[in-house]
């Protein structure tokens, strides 16, 4: 009898924890497109896959950097259009491209490796032709 008490308390108490404890967002692979909710979307923007002719024909490209504009890699992106949130996840680079719809968005991005930095966001809307650059600047000295 004293094993059941046991057993259900362990699945309450693990049950507790998974509502309690938030779930990480799935890291997207590096260098390959992706559909999220729809939306075309691409994790990249490191070594010479910058260079990828690709990655021109997506309308919106959002850099991470610091306070020297240098690109910083690893961070956690929400995207929402309102105040519908269309994609949660982990991108390893330092540019996240999308192909959107017309409309306003907004982008909120936090350090994966460097929290303490905050949450930084941009509202933006795609072009009708072209590729916008959204900066996302976080408050680090440069070389960090």
């Amino acid at each position: 009898m004293k094993f059941w008490y046991l057993a259900v308390a362990a699945i309450a108490l693990g049950t507790a924890i998974g509502f309690a404890w938030p779930a990480a967002a799935d890291p997207l692979p590096m260098d390959s497109p992706v559909t999220l909710n729809g939306v075309d979307t691409v994790c990249t923007g490191i070594g010479s896959a910058q260079d990828d002719p690709r990655w021109k024909s997506y309308p919106v490209r959002v850099e991470f950097s610091n306070g020297g504009s240098q690109y910083l890699a690893g961070a956690h992106v929400k995207l929402r259009s309102g105040a519908t949130e269309i994609a949660s996840f982990d991108c390893s680079g330092s540019w996240v491209l999308f192909r959107l719809k017309p409309g306003t968005y907004t982008i909120g991005a936090t350090l994966t490796e460097q929290q303490t930095s905050g949450e930084r966001s941009a509202t933006f809307s795609p072009p009708a032709s072209g590729q916008k650059r959204v900066v996302i600047q976080f408050p680090l000295p440069p070389n960090r």
